[in-house]
């Protein structure tokens, strides 16, 4: 079955990045349940993936077991092929797009610009897991993982009001948050983290990840203990 549980926490690092934490409550046949979970981009770390179940009654817990999870990246080539076959056909519609109509030509506008910006991280990976129920029961889930998607991330901002007497101001500092992938995250709990991803330079970065290796994402997992919290926001929108 098929599920797309809400982001309900989204802990957002300096450096780029995060831990994403999604909640959903589910109907139990007795038996195997097999769920897959929707929209979990391709930048996830399978080796980070954790399922948590909370139980609505306590003796649930030598009813309900989770059973095995099922993690994986799309194929590097494959995906890398689609997206440039994407950008291939948008390039062509943008070409013709001038025979549209003016709202249709916008709209035509938009995909395809987005289709241009598309890249790996932006496809979707493969989570799935399998509980078992001695009984009918419902049961709340949550899944937890790290994304190393150096487009998300945030940073500081100061704006400095100077008064008309020129002796003094006043100071507002604000968190700036930079979301450039291709998922976006409403109505969540967001916090954020002093971290950067462990790496000396952004490309190796990037190659690293690219290159479907999961270091950077156990190491920052290791060190969440140490990271500094600096604030707390509620229903946000990125």
């Amino acid at each position: 079955m098929l599920i797309d549980p809400r982001v309900n926490k989204l802990v957002i690092f300096n450096g780029g990045g995060g831990i994403v934490e999604r909640q959903i409550k589910l109907n139990l046949n007795q038996g195997l349940n097999k769920f897959e979970i929707a929209n979990v981009p391709a930048s996830f770390d399978p080796n980070s993936a954790d399922i948590r179940l909370e139980f609505i009654n306590p003796q649930d817990k030598n009813s309900i077991t989770l059973q095995q999870t099922i993690v994986s990246l799309p194929d590097r080539n494959t995906s890398q092929q689609i997206i440039d076959r994407e950008k291939s056909a948008a390039t062509s519609i943008i070409s013709y797009a001038i025979d549209f109509t003016r709202e249709l030509r916008e709209k035509v506008s938009n995909i395809c610009e987005a289709s241009s910006y598309r890249t790996y991280a932006d496809m979707k990976g493969i989570f799935e897991f399998i509980i078992n129920s001695t009984k009918q029961e419902e049961v709340v889930v949550k899944i937890i993982y790290f994304i190393a998607d150096l487009r998300i991330k945030w940073q500081t901002t100061l704006t400095v009001d100077i008064k008309d007497n020129g002796n003094t101001a006043e100071i507002e500092g604000f968190l700036v948050v930079d979301n450039q992938t291709g998922f976006s995250y409403e109505n969540v709990e967001l916090g954020f983290a002093i971290f950067e991803l462990p790496s000396t330079d952004m490309q190796i970065q990037m190659d690293e990840y690219y290159g479907g290796e999961g270091e950077m994402a156990q190491e920052a997992i290791s060190n969440l203990s140490r990271q500094k919290k600096t604030q707390r926001m509620r229903n946000l929108m990125l």
